[in-house]
C-alpha cells in the first residue's frame, strides 16, 4: 500500500509539473479558415474595423459580407465606416448590408450610439469618415436576412462573427431557424452571461436568444479576455513600422496625433483578439472549453503586427 501512494504521489508531483509548464488549457479548434460573416457595430479603426482588417488579410479567409448593428455606433455609421474602410485597402468586392439596433433605456457610463443623435443615412454622419464617404454604397436587404441567406447557401462552412449586440443575429435566428444546424461557428465578444457588459446590455433579449441556439460549434471571447490586451505607444510603434500600407497610414493618422499628444494613449483592440483567436488558437493560453480565458499577449501581438497592415495596396 505504501508503495502504491509514493507512486501515486510521483504521479501527482509529474502532473503538476507538466501544468506549470504546459500553462493554462489550450483552445480545442484548429485554424480558422474559411467563409465569414462580419456582424459588427463598425467604427473608425476601432476593434470592430480592426477585427475586420485581419480577417480580410488572412489567408484561407473569405469574407462573404459585413453586416452593421447598433452598438458603438449606429448601424448607419457602421455602414459609412465599414464601406469606406474596405475601399481603402482594395476590397469593395465586400458587400456590406445596413442591420438593426436596439435601443436600450440610457445609462449614467458610456452609451455607445445612444450618445449622439441617429443620422438619417449612410451619407448624413454628422462628420464623415475619414477620407470622405465611400463611392459604393451598401446592399440592400436586411443584415438578419443577408446572414440566413449566406448561411444557407453555403450549408457547414460559415463562421459568423458576433462582433457587436446580438440583434441581427438573433433576428435571423427567430425568422430563420432552420440556418441554425447549417451555421459553421460563432464567434461572439462577450459571454452569453446575464451582466453589464456593453454588448449584453444594449440588446440583452438578442444575447439570450443567440446563446440559447443550438449552433454546432462557439468561440466565446468575454471581454475580461480581451481587455487584457491593449496598444500601447511602443505596439503602435511596431504597427506604423514597414512599407506603408492603407492601413498603417490609417493608423499614422488617426492615432499617430493621439499618441504624440499623449503618450499614456491606449487602443482598444477587444474584436481584434476574437479575431485572433480564431484564425491562430494558439494564441490561447488558457480555456474552458470554447470559451477564452487568456492569450498569450506575445503571440497575440507578433500575429497581430505581421497581419494587421498587411495588405499591400496603398494610398
Amino acid at each position: 500500500m505504501r508503495r502504491k501512494v509514493l507512486v501515486l504521489l510521483v504521479v501527482l508531483s509529474v502532473m503538476g509539473v507538466v501544468a506549470s509548464c504546459t500553462g493554462g488549457r489550450r483552445l480545442d479548434a484548429p485554424p480558422g479558415t474559411g467563409k465569414v460573416v462580419i456582424d459588427a457595430d463598425m467604427g473608425e479603426l476601432n476593434d470592430d474595423a480592426q477585427a475586420m482588417f485581419l480577417l480580410a488579410a488572412a489567408e484561407g479567409v473569405e469574407v462573404l459580407g459585413v453586416t452593421t448593428v447598433g452598438g458603438n455606433t449606429w448601424p448607419e455609421e457602421g455602414a459609412a465606416y465599414a464601406l469606406r474602410q474596405l475601399e481603402l485597402i482594395g476590397r469593395t468586392d465586400i458587400p456590406v448590408v445596413t442591420g438593426a439596433t436596439n435601443v436600450p433605456a440610457p445609462r449614467e457610463d458610456y452609451g455607445g450610439a445612444l450618445d449622439r443623435p441617429r443620422p438619417a443615412s449612410h451619407r448624413a454622419l454628422a462628420v464623415p469618415p475619414h477620407g470622405g464617404y465611400a463611392a459604393v454604397e451598401p446592399a440592400a436587404g436586411s443584415a438578419s436576412d443577408f446572414i440566413a441567406e449566406q448561411v444557407k447557401r453555403h450549408p457547414g462552412e460559415v463562421t459568423v462573427f458576433a462582433l457587436g449586440p446580438a440583434t441581427n443575429l438573433a433576428r435571423a435566428v427567430r425568422a430563420h431557424p432552420e440556418m441554425i444546424p447549417l451555421v459553421k461557428e460563432v464567434v461572439y465578444l462577450g459571454d452569453g452571461a446575464e451582466s453589464a457588459e456593453f454588448n449584453r446590455w444594449f440588446d440583452p433579449e438578442a444575447s439570450r436568444i443567440v446563446f440559447a441556439a443550438p449552433f454546432k460549434r462557439e468561440l466565446v471571447v468575454p471581454l475580461e479576455a480581451a481587455e487584457r490586451l491593449i496598444m500601447d505607444g511602443k505596439t503602435y510603434e511596431r504597427v506604423v513600422a514597414g512599407p506603408q500600407t492603407p492601413v498603417r497610414k490609417l493608423f499614422e493618422e488617426l492615432q499617430g496625433p493621439l499618441f504624440a499628444n499623449d503618450p499614456e494613449h491606449r487602443v482598444p483592440v477587444w474584436d481584434a483578439v476574437a479575431a485572433a483567436a480564431f484564425l491562430r488558437p494558439e494564441i490561447v493560453s488558457d480555456a474552458d472549453g470554447p470559451t477564452v480565458l487568456d492569450v498569450d499577449q506575445d503571440r497575440f501581438w507578433d500575429l497581430y503586427v505581421a497581419r494587421i497592415g498587411s495588405n499591400t495596396l496603398c494610398c
